[in-house]
């Protein structure tokens, strides 16, 4: 999957345009990078593309002793913390009408599938405290406040942090700092996989949550591996196994996982009790490898067939592979 000039997404004139400018600065070093060990400590990976969905210069590699996918190197801190909060990163990933485009999202519906699952566990009643870290525009807190619950959300962006104080939403532009009181739910709904330090700031954010209290956690299933996964923004990216084992690691016990959105996966957690599961990625790395291997022969093999016309082999393609 490595390729240094393509990338995977038909993009208007004008995000064509930023992403040029944004490599143009990566080339020239005005852009701050950091390279960090994995989660795990190790500091021995493999190279699996050099350029996101968006064709913005961003190194993705597998760490070969866990097998955790990750962005490395990475923006600094500091670098991400201005690319949200200047809007850049909505204005390249959802171009510039990226302010229409979540209006038309402010609907019960859209965070409808969260409040399901949450709901099954623990009644979402008039007065339950809900916090949304990375919320966006608190989309997804419409359908618990409708439900009487006090919703909170946070995000970097002023001007989404903005329009969801003008559909009656409590939002506040920052981060896991400005979090204050306690919470019944705490949602980090495609959030996770943008932290810096995912594990020692689920620490900090499970500090939150009252006896009882429960978290919601969504990303990327990066088992679905291709090149319409990756984006330069993402830290990060789980498969089931890492996903577990990491929020295990932050000091949670999973209550309920499964898939969301077809592509993608959730758990709820609870606070670990004094005795954490005892879980291992020992040999996961292979098995992620063997995954890539058979991902990439599939790609391969699909694109060829594309190109020689042949749309019914590619059925026949599908179906044959699909539990690959």
């Amino acid at each position: 999957f490595h390729s240094p000039v393509r990338g995977y997404m038909n993009l208007t004139a004008n995000q064509r345009e930023l992403v040029k400018d944004f490599n143009r600065r990566v080339k020239e070093g005005s852009v701050l990078y950091e390279f960090l060990p994995c989660l795990c400590g190790s500091n021995e990976f493999e190279l699996l593309a050099s350029v996101d969905k968006y064709s913005m210069l961003q190194d993705t590699i597998l760490c070969t002793k866990c097998g955790l996918i990750q962005s490395n190197p990475r923006m600094a801190p500091e670098e991400y913390a201005n690319y949200y909060s200047s809007d850049f990163y909505r204005k390249c990933y959802e171009s510039e009408n990226y302010l229409n485009i979540y209006k038309d999202k402010y609907t019960v519906s859209e965070g409808r599938h969260i409040f399901d699952e949450i709901n099954k566990i623990k009644k979402i009643a008039p007065g339950v405290s809900v916090l949304e870290l990375g919320a966006g525009g608190g989309r997804n807190l419409l359908v618990f406040k409708e439900a009487g619950a006090n919703v909170f959300g946070l995000d970097y962006s002023p001007s989404l942090v903005s329009m969801g104080r003008q559909y009656g939403i409590n939002m506040q532009q920052g981060s896991i700092k400005e979090i204050t009181g306690e919470f019944d739910v705490i949602i980090i709904n495609h959030a996770w996989e943008h932290f810096m330090d995912p594990v020692e700031s689920l620490k900090k954010i499970i500090q939150y949550m009252k006896k009882g209290g429960l978290v919601y956690i969504a990303v990327p299933n990066i088992i679905n591996y291709c090149l319409e996964q990756l984006q330069n923004a993402h830290t990060y990216y789980f498969d089931p196994e890492t996903f577990n084992y990491y929020c295990c690691l932050s000091g949670l016990e999973p209550l309920v996982s499964g898939p969301a959105q077809v592509i993608h996966m959730f758990g709820i957690f609870k606070k670990a009790g004094q005795s954490a599961p005892g879980l291992s990625l020992e040999g996961h790395s292979r098995k992620m490898r063997k995954h890539l291997t058979n991902m990439m022969l599939k790609h391969y093999l699909k694109g060829c067939l594309i190109k020689m016309h042949m749309g019914k082999v590619i059925k026949i393609f599908r179906k044959h592979f699909r539990g690959l």
